[in-house]
Formats: structure tokens, sequence, C-alpha cells
């Protein structure tokens, strides 16, 4: 068999690859949530490791594992991610969340790539909203609220502002105030994106027509009163939202709804296992919009929707970082092996 290489990507070769290419990462991540929902990907259940089988234990720290294989019968893209969340970090000066994802060679399974996971993360969570918003938002958005100033709202506002171009005010709350405002710096110079930080939940949702949660609690933070007639509420994380949104909301929209369930955590999938929510409650996936088998937005309603974090969108960006990487020649090349010890 001889030499085996595998391609490594920094975040530096990440970054040079595009991986902030918000317009690319919404078509690849589209394309992925389509097939997924034509049942062309095989995506195993979320492995989650945590001190102790509780929401509150996260806070401490945990490690996901994801995995997905792309296409069928024969795959064209298969990998996985390995991602630590540890909130305990930001006040340290690091990122809380950190990883790598691997690559595998879908005809022999040998690894081809192993690169930085964060900022793929990040993308394609920022790209699930972005695709969110162009079937669920109001016909005529003017202002965007936003709860939690970490790098996950950073590639949110990047997102809705390519989505809403003509968005008028984006809105940021963060707990420390002195964090809102160096994300609104950063979007501000990158992309020009009209964000301003507020100081209360009140006033960064109070009249808006997209409201978002991109926070590591497990204590609502948005409260039905704060959502107003025909608003689309996005939630990323946990319990981030009280069962009165849901309840109010007349269309329920997800990324998979096996997957919200299983994971637990999230508003909707605390009510359904309180008994508070049914299956048939929800409305659809994502996907099911994107191929047009079920409706988006379709009168002045308020619409709630929710996305936990898929493998086959990391897998799918992923490979889309790796093929401009070999195209562009960056990342260096390691040997997995010079000869096999044993065939």
């Amino acid at each position: 068999m001889g030499t085996v290489e595998f391609l490594y990507l920094d975040q530096e070769a990440v970054l040079a690859a595009d991986v902030l290419d918000m317009r690319r990462a919404m078509i690849v991540v589209g394309e992925a949530q389509a097939r997924f929902a034509k049942g062309e990907v095989r995506e195993p259940h979320k492995i989650v490791l945590r001190n102790a089988e509780t929401a509150e234990s996260e806070e401490q720290g945990r490690f996901n594992g994801l995995a997905a294989s792309i296409g069928t019968p024969a795959p064209t893209a298969i990998g996985a991610k390995w991602i630590a969340s540890f909130p305990a970090n930001r006040p340290l000066g690091r990122p809380r969340a950190s990883g790598l994802i691997i690559l595998n060679c879908p005809q022999t399974g040998v690894p081809v790539a192993v690169m930085e996971a964060g900022l793929i993360s990040a993308m394609r969570t920022g790209a699930m909203t972005g695709l969110g918003v162009r079937y669920l938002a109001p016909k005529k958005v003017r202002k965007i609220g936003i709860v939690g100033a970490g790098l996950q709202s950073r590639t949110q506002i990047l997102a809705l502002f390519t989505e809403l171009p003509d968005v008028e005010e984006i809105a940021l709350f963060g707990r420390q105030i002195s964090m809102a405002e160096a994300v609104v710096d950063d979007c501000r110079r990158r992309w020009a994106a009209p964000v301003r930080a507020v100081r209360t939940i009140e006033e960064a949702l109070r009249d808006a027509d997209v409201a978002l949660t991109v926070t590591t609690s497990q204590k609502p933070m948005i409260r039905a009163q704060h959502v107003k007639p025909g608003a689309l509420t996005i939630q990323l994380a946990g319990h981030e939202c009280e069962f009165g949104v849901i309840q109010q909301s007349k269309k329920i929209v997800v990324d998979d709804w096996e997957t919200v369930k299983q994971r637990g955590i999230m508003t909707p999938a605390i009510m359904h296992r309180q008994g508070l929510l049914r299956d048939e409650d929800v409305h659809a996936n994502l996907g099911e919009l994107i191929l047009g088998t079920k409706t988006g937005r379709e009168s002045d309603e308020r619409i709630h929707y929710c996305h936990m974090g898929m493998a086959v969108n990391d897998v799918a960006l992923a490979w889309a970082v790796y093929k401009d990487a070999r195209a562009r020649n960056l990342g260096i090349r390691l040997p997995l092996w010079k000869e096999p010890l044993w065939v």
C-alpha cells in the first residue's frame, strides 16, 4: 500500500480556503439538508460526553462527537467532528469551543484530511439560521434582536445580514456589554453590518421581526411577551425560551426533529418529554422546506425555528473547504504511515 498521507489544515489554512464565505456555506449546507430530507444521508445519533446526564452539567464542559456519510448507495463524502465546549474558557481569553474534523476517503476509508473545526462549526450553524430566515422570516424585516455575544453570534450576524441585506437594525445583548461591543465592532468592520450593542434583553427583542438566542443558557431568556405577532423566533442551544413562545407559534420548524428529541435539551424537546408537544405539532424539518414538500411562511404568523446541529452540515462544509484547500495548495501533508505494520 505504501505511504498514506493526510492534509492537515490549521485555522489559518481554513481561513485561506474561504471558510468565512457565507454564501458558499449556505449553498453547501442547503444542498446537504435537501439530501438529508431525501434520505441520502446516514447520520448516527450525536455522542455527548459530559460529567452528568443533565443539561446544567454542560457549564462544566462537554464533548460532542458527530459523524455522517453523504450519498447513497455509494457515499461521496464521509467525516466526523469531535468538538469540546468549555464555557469557562472565555474569561481566560480562550475560545469556548475547540475541535477537529476528520474526513475519510469514501473508497478506502483512510483519512484524507484533519482540520480545525471551530470555524466550520460556527459557519455551518450560521448558514442554518440564514436558510431558516429565507423560508420563515416575515416579508419585511426591519429589526433583528440577538441574545448572546460569543463566537457564534458573529457568524449568526453574518448569515442574517447576508440573507437580509436591507435590515435596518441588529440589536445585540450580551451578559457583558464589553463583549457585545467587541462583537459589534468586529461585525461592523468586517461586513458593515448595522449592529449595535444594547444593555437588556428587552431592548434587544423589543419590536424585533426576528428574535434569536445563541447562548449556553439553560434558563429561558425569550418570553412570550417579547415576541410580537408575525415574528420569527430562533433558538440554537438549550432551554432558551419559555414554553409560551412555542405554544403561541403557529409553526414549529427544526433542522431534524429526531435529532432535537434525542439531544433532549432544547425547549421543544423538553415540552415533548413532558407531554406538552406532540410529534405532529412539529411542522417540518428545514430540508422539507428546501425541497418544497412542506410550506414555509404563509401569512402574518408567529413561527419558531430551532436547529440543534447536524453532522451532515459539518461534513459537507468541511469537504468544500478541503477541496478549496487542495486547489490552492494549502495546509501541511502529514504521513499516517510510511508502510503499514500489518495488513
